[in-house]
């Protein structure tokens, strides 16, 4: 889907529920109302799948640390803790290679995701809304370690979808960046039949280091590396 479409619903989400940033004093609870300090028993589940087979279960928030991550549209979303450090160090890297990115989008709430589809099928058509938008509870973003990268290009954002699949070569470089720094390419070329989604440059999934490697170096999708 079209990025630039989905700015104004997501900012506005973003600001009435007002999430505080990481370690912002009042930042006492996650969004369900689970005290930060219960989330190391829990443990946060780096590999947990999300996808059309498998929904986001009902109580994952209560294991994630959500925190203000600003994106390139002067908006403020959410990320979960350990992603956004991630993210920062993977974005300081590119940058020494000559490659800027910035967060299009991140964290969504399964509301958001509602929200998103009703806008689409409003805007566009059931039919379409649905072979582009994610069904609310399937969307990679409810997990919060999920970022939507844009690259920066002769000085400006590129931002929609069609314009950023042209950019080959930047994205190459920022592939093969990535499990260095515990991501993974969530939705690769030729793997359309496993993720369901087609290729999406962009979109980017953290799993840890170590889980980051095996998948890059065997050229597998998430599905394959949990045998799903």
């Amino acid at each position: 889907m079209k990025k630039s479409m989905v700015f104004g619903v997501m900012l506005a989400l973003c600001a009435v529920i007002g999430l505080a940033a990481c370690g912002a004093e009042s930042e006492k609870e996650t969004e369900s109302g689970v005290p930060i300090e219960s989330l190391e028993e829990k443990g946060t589940d780096y590999l947990v799948l999300v996808n059309k087979e498998n929904l986001i279960s009902g109580d994952y928030v209560n294991t994630i640390q959500l925190c203000d991550i600003d994106n390139v549209d002067g908006g403020t979303y959410q990320v979960e803790k350990q992603t956004k450090e991630a993210f920062e160090e993977l974005a300081e890297a590119l940058k020494e290679k000559g490659v800027e990115i910035g967060v299009d989008s991140a964290y969504r709430s399964v509301e958001q995701q509602q929200e998103i589809m009703d806008q689409f099928i409003a805007d566009y058509g059931e039919d379409y809304a649905r072979r582009t938008v994610a069904q609310p509870g399937t969307s990679e973003h409810h997990t919060g370690l999920v970022i939507d990268l844009v690259p920066k290009v002769n000085g400006q954002w590129v931002i929609e979808n069609e314009d950023m699949l042209k950019e080959t070569e930047i994205f190459k470089v920022i592939h093969a960046t990535l499990p260095k720094y515990g991501f993974i390419l969530r939705y690769p070329k030729g793997k359309e039949d496993i993720t369901g989604y087609d290729y999406e440059p962009w979109h980017i999934r953290y799993v840890g280091k170590e889980a980051a490697q095996e998948i890059y170096d065997q050229q597998i999708t998430l599905e394959e590396y949990l045998g799903e």
